[in-house]
C-alpha cells in the first residue's frame, strides 16, 4: 500500500475519544484526512495481486450529492472497495466528475436570469467562462461531499470530463469512428427541446401522463364519389395538420384499402396528399386512419421516408409557428393549436373531441414537452457496435446484478436506434469538423494534428468549425481507459484496464452502461469490467429524485445528525439488489444506535483489558484464544459460552464472506448487524460477566472478546469505517494486531477458522429454551431480577451441560425432571416455569402454541411427501428434514398432552 515515507500516527482525536456514547463529529474528518494523508487509498505498485478496479459513476457538476449517490458512493462502491483491499488486491477506485453537459449549462443559464442576463447577451467565450467559474466552485465541493461519506478514493487521480487529457480522448475517440464508418452526418427527426434549444437522445425522453382532447378531424375527399366514406382522422396536435403529406391506412384493413391511392384535401390549407397503405398504422387507434407528418413525429417520419414523402416543418426551435404553417404562422405552438380548433370548427371539418390520457414526451432535463423536428445532426450507427457488447453479457464474461436487469438490456440492445450525438449547447466537447463554405466537404483532423485551416477537397480557406458539441455520453462511454490514460498507452492503462466491476443505478444502464461496454471493445478491443451492480432508487414520497421537481434530498445533513457510518448503514441494511427505497427515521435511527452499540461493546472490552494488562502484555487482538482446535478447543479455562462464540464468529466471518462475494449487501449488513447484537452484545457479553467474575476464566474470556471485537471490526469496516477504525485504533493501542496493521483500511480480512456445529446447535436450544422462559416470566408479570424456578423435562441431553448458561440468562434457577407451573413446549423439551398465572389465558396460549406446532409440522409432511424430494434432495437434507419432522412431530405431542392436563 503506497504511504508517505514515515507513517503518520492516527489522530488524537480519535485514539483518545473516550465519550460515553459515540459522537460521530468527533473522529469523521480527523480519520479521514488520516486515512488521505497516508496513502490508504491508492494502490501500491508492488502489490502483484490482480487489481480490483472501479470506476466512481462521475457525478454531474450542477450542485451538491443527493440520496442516491450516498447509496452508491458510500453504500455498494466504498463496500467493495474497502472490502477488496482488505482482501489484499491493489484497490483502485477512481474518482472523477462530469462536465453535465445540457443540465449544467441550464443551471448557469438560470443563475444568470436573475440578474436579467441570457448568454447570448455575454457570447461563446464569455458565457464558457461563467461555466468554468461553476465548474471551479461546485467540484470542490463534491469532492469535500466524498470524502465525508467516507469513500475511500484515489485522490492521486482526480479527473474532470473537460480537462485537457479528456478533451483530447473524446477527440481521438470521434476521429476514429469517423474513419472506421460508425459516424454519419443526416436529416433526421430528432427530439428538440424548446427550452433548453438542444437536441436529445430517445433515452433522454421522458414520458408523463396527462389528458389532452382528442380531436377527430374530417379529411374531405379531393375528388368525391358517391358513396364515399368521412375520412375522419384522430390526433392530439391539430396545429401540425397543417404539415401534413399523405393520409395513411394499414394495408390489410378492409375499411380503408380499397381507397389506398385516392387523394384527400388537408384541413385549413386544402393540399391534395395521397392515402397510402402502411403496415406501421395501428388499425385499432381512432378511425384506423393516421395523419402522416414527417416533420413532428418519429412514426411519420419513418413511413415517409419508405414512402419518398416531402417533410414541412411547421413549428421553429423556439416553438413558434412557421410561415410553412400557413394560416397558423406567427404565434407559438400552444396558441397555433388553439387556433386550429377554432379554424375547423368554422369550416365544419372538426366532428367531435373527447378526453384522451396518454404518454407525452417531455425532456427529462427541464419537463418541456419534446418536439420532434428534422435537423442535419451527427449520429453513430449503433447496431454493429451493440452485436460485441451483446455477445460479452449473453456470453458472461459480463455479468449484471441483479440478473434479471439482462433481459432488459438485451431488449434494449437488440432493437437499439442509432445515436444522435450532436447538442445546440456552448458547454461540452467541441465537434471536430470543420465545413468548407465553397464546396460543402467535410473535414475532419488527423488524431492528434492540428485545427485544419483549409478545405482538403477545393484548398479553400472558408471553412468553419461545427458549432455544436458531442452529448454528454460521448465522453463518459470513454471513463474506463480515459480515466487511464488512453489514447496513450500509460502503465495505469495497461495495469487496470479491463477493470472489476461497475456500480451505478438501473435508471443509466443504457445511457451509461451499455455505452461503456460497447466504447470499450471497441476502442480497447475488451469489455471495460466484469461485474455490473444495479442498485436501486431512493424515493421520495414514492419519486425519483429530481432537481426539476425539487425534492432532491442532500445527505450532508443525516451526516451531521447521525453520522456518515449509520447513513450508509441505513441506506444498504436489509434492501436487496435493484430494489427502490425510501429512507426513514427508523432506519437511521437503528443504524445510529448499531454504530453506538459497538462504540459501547468495544469500551466495555478495552475496560477488561486494561484490567489484564499485564497477563495480556504478549498477546494480540487477532490471535484465537483457541488456537489449535478452535471452537472444539477442551482447554478448560475456556467455557461452553468461549467455545460458543468463537465457533458463531468464524460461522459469521464464512457468511459475511459468501454474502459480499454475491453481491448480496443487504443481507451482509442484516446478518453482521445481528451477530453484533443479537448474539455477541446480548447473549456471550451477558454470560462473558460471570466468566470476567471467575479468576479461572478471566484471562482467557478477556482473550476471547478482544478475539471477537477483532474480527467483528474488521467484518463491519466496509460499512461503517469510521466506528470500525476509531474502535480498532483503540484496540490496538491496547493489544496490537499480529501484522501490525495502522488502520483497518489495510488490514486483512478475515477467513473463517474451525467451528464447532455441534455446540452450535445445541446452544439453538438453550437460547430458544431462554426465550421461552423470559415469555413465560413477562405474561406471568414477574418482576425483571426476580429469579423462579424452572424444571426442564423430556430429552434434556442436549443441553443438560449449559444449564448454568440457561440460569443466568433467564435469570432462572434450573432442574431438570418433573415439576409445576406454566408450561411451554421447546422442541422436545418440556418447560415448566413456576409462576402464578390465570388458567384461561394459560389454556389459550396453549391452544395457540399447537396450532402452529400442527401447521408447522404439516409443511414438514408435505416436503418429505413431495415428489421426487427424498430421490433429488441431497442425502444430508433429507436426514436433516426427517428429523426435523420426528422433532416435530414429539412436540405436537407434548402441547397436546400439555393442553390436556391445563383443561
Amino acid at each position: 500500500m503506497a504511504m508517505t515515507k514515515e507513517k503518520l500516527d492516527a489522530p488524537q482525536s480519535v485514539v483518545s475519544f473516550s465519550e460515553k456514547n459515540y459522537r460521530p463529529s468527533a473522529v469523521e474528518q480527523d480519520l479521514y484526512k488520516w486515512w488521505e494523508d497516508n496513502g490508504f487509498f491508492t494502490p501500491d505498485e508492488r502489490n502483484p495481486n490482480t487489481p480490483f478496479v472501479m470506476m466512481l459513476p462521475l457525478p454531474n457538476v450542477t450542485g451538491d450529492l443527493h440520496l442516491g449517490h450516498a447509496l452508491g458512493f458510500g453504500g455498494y462502491e466504498d463496500l467493495m472497495a474497502r472490502w477488496h483491499r482488505m482482501l489484499g488486491e491493489p484497490t483502485l477506485y477512481m474518482p472523477g466528475t462530469d462536465h453535465a453537459g445540457i443540465i449544467a449549462q441550464k443551471v448557469v443559464e438560470d443563475e444568470l436570469a436573475k440578474n436579467e442576463i441570457g448568454r447570448n447577451d455575454l457570447g461563446r467565450e464569455k458565457f464558457v467562462a461563467e461555466m468554468w467559474k461553476w465548474m471551479d466552485h461546485y467540484r470542490p465541493r463534491i469532492e469535500k461531499q466524498l470524502r465525508l461519506l467516507g469513500c475511500s478514493l484515489d485522490w492521486s487521480r482526480r479527473n474532470f470530463t473537460m480537462e485537457p487529457p479528456k478533451q483530447r480522448a473524446v477527440r481521438t475517440h470521434f476521429i476514429r469512428l469517423f474513419k472506421r464508418g460508425h459516424l454519419y452526418r443526416a436529416d433526421r427527426i430528432v427530439h428538440w427541446c424548446v427550452r433548453c434549444q438542444t437536441t436529445y437522445s430517445d433515452l433522454e425522453l421522458e414520458h408523463v401522463q396527462r389528458t389532452d382532447p382528442l380531436y377527430f378531424v374530417r379529411y374531405p375527399w379531393a375528388d368525391p364519389k358517391p358513396g364515399d366514406p368521412p375520412l375522419v382522422i384522430a390526433t392530439t396536435r391539430p396545429e401540425t395538420i397543417v404539415a401534413d403529406v399523405a393520409v395513411a391506412v394499414h394495408p390489410d384493413d378492409d375499411r380503408w384499402k380499397p381507397f389506398i391511392g385516392r387523394e384527400v384535401l388537408v384541413p385549413m390549407i386544402e393540399r391534395r396528399v395521397k392515402v397510402i397503405g402502411d403496415e406501421a398504422v395501428d388499425p385499432k387507434f381512432g378511425t384506423g386512419a393516421l395523419k402522416i407528418t414527417p416533420g413532428h413525429d418519429a412514426t411519420d417520419f419513418e413511413i415517409g421516408q419508405r414512402h419518398g414523402l416531402p417533410v414541412i416543418t411547421v413549428i421553429d426551435t423556439r416553438g413558434f409557428m412557421t410561415p410553412a404553417a400557413g394560416p397558423l404562422a406567427g404565434p407559438d405552438r400552444d396558441t397555433g393549436r388553439r387556433m386550429a380548433v377554432e379554424m375547423l370548427k368554422d369550416r365544419g371539418l372538426l366532428v367531435k373531441d373527447e378526453p384522451l390520457t396518454h404518454a407525452v414526451g417531455v425532456h427529462d432535463r427541464c419537463k418541456t414537452i419534446d418536439e420532434p423536428l428534422v435537423m442535419k445532426q451527427w449520429w453513430v450507427k449503433m447496431p454493429r457496435l451493440a452485436a460485441p457488447a451483446i455477445a460479452a453479457v449473453r456470453e458472461g464474461r459480463v455479468t449484471i446484478h441483479p440478473r434479471y436487469q439482462e433481459k432488459v438490456f438485451f431488449n434494449w440492445m437488440e432493437n437499439i436506434r442509432d445515436w444522435p450525438v450532436s447538442r445546440q449547447i456552448w458547454w461540452g466537447h467541441s465537434i471536430p469538423v470543420w465545413y468548407c463554405r465553397d464546396c460543402d466537404e467535410i473535414v475532419v483532423p488527423e488524431e492528434d494534428g492540428p485545427d485544419p485551416t483549409r478545405c482538403t477537397r477545393c484548398r479553400s480557406d472558408d471553412i468553419k468549425q461545427d458549432p455544436d458539441v458531442l452529448d454528454t455520453w460521448f465522453s463518459s462511454a470513454l471513463w474506463p481507459f480515459s480515466t487511464l490514460g488512453w489514447p496513450d498507452q500509460t502503465p495505469d492503462l495497461r495495469r487496470y484496464y479491463p477493470g472489476s466491476v461497475l456500480e451505478t443505478g438501473y435508471d443509466i444502464l443504457f445511457f451509461w452502461v451499455a455505452r461503456m461496454i460497447m466504447m470499450g471493445i471497441e476502442e480497447m478491443g475488451d469489455i471495460p469490467f466484469h461485474t455490473v451492480y444495479l442498485h436501486g432508487l431512493v424515493l421520495v414520497d414514492g419519486e425519483k429524485m429530481s432537481k426539476s421537481t425539487g425534492n432532491v434530498i442532500s445527505p450532508m445533513g443525516f451526516i451531521e445528525q447521525y453520522g456518515a457510518d449509520a447513513l450508509r448503514f441505513a441506506l444498504v441494511n436489509g434492501v436487496a439488489a435493484g430494489a427502490d427505497q425510501t429512507l426513514s427515521e427508523t432506519k437511521l435511527q437503528n443504524a445510529k444506535e448499531f454504530a453506538n452499540k459497538l462504540w459501547n461493546i468495544g469500551r466495555f472490552v478495552q475496560h477488561h483489558i486494561d484490567e489484564h494488562a499485564e497477563a495480556l502484555r504478549d498477546w494480540r487482538s487477532d490471535r484465537t484464544p483457541a488456537p489449535k482446535a478452535g471452537a472444539g478447543s477442551a482447554d478448560p479455562s475456556l467455557g461452553h459460552a468461549e467455545r460458543w462464540i468463537l465457533s458463531r464468529t468464524e460461522a459469521t466471518v464464512a457468511e459475511l464472506t459468501r454474502l459480499i462475494e454475491h453481491y448480496l449487501f443487504g443481507e451482509y449488513v442484516s446478518a453482521l448487524q445481528q451477530f453484533v447484537w443479537g448474539e455477541f452484545a446480548d447473549v456471550y457479553l451477558e454470560l462473558a460477566k460471570a466468566g470476567l467474575r471467575d479468576e479461572k476464566r478471566a484471562l482467557s474470556t478477556v482473550r476471547t472478546l478482544a478475539y471477537v471485537l477483532d474480527r467483528i471490526l474488521r467484518l463491519a469496516h466496509p460499512i461503517v469505517p469510521f466506528i470500525s477504525d476509531t474502535v480498532a485504533l483503540q484496540l490496538w493501542q491496547r493489544l496490537p494486531n499480529t501484522d501490525r496493521s495502522p488502520s483497518l483500511v489495510i488490514a486483512k480480512w478475515p477467513k473463517p477458522g474451525t467451528r464447532s456445529v455441534a455446540l452450535e446447535e445445541r446452544m439453538d436450544i438453550a437460547l430458544e429454551l431462554v426465550r421461552a422462559i423470559r415469555n413465560l416470566r413477562q405474561e406471568a408479570g414477574t418482576k425483571p431480577g426476580e429469579r423462579v424456578k424452572t424444571t426442564l423435562g423430556g430429552d434434556t441431553t442436549a443441553i443438560h451441560d449449559l444449564a448454568d448458561l440457561i440460569s443466568h440468562l433467564a435469570q432462572t434457577e434450573v432442574t431438570f425432571g418433573s415439576g409445576s407451573g406454566q408450561a411451554t413446549v421447546v422442541r422436545t423439551i418440556d418447560v415448566r416455569v413456576a409462576v402464578e398465572r390465570d388458567p384461561a389465558e394459560h389454556h389459550a396460549r396453549l391452544e395457540r402454541e399447537l396450532a402452529e406446532a400442527k401447521e408447522t409440522l404439516r409443511r414438514s409432511r408435505d416436503l418429505l411427501a413431495r415428489p421426487g424430494f427424498a430421490e433429488k434432495a441431497p442425502a444430508n437434507v433429507v436426514s436433516n428434514e426427517k428429523a426435523k419432522l420426528a422433532e416435530r412431530e414429539e412436540r405436537v405431542r407434548l402441547l397436546e398432552e400439555e393442553l390436556r392436563r391445563a383443561t
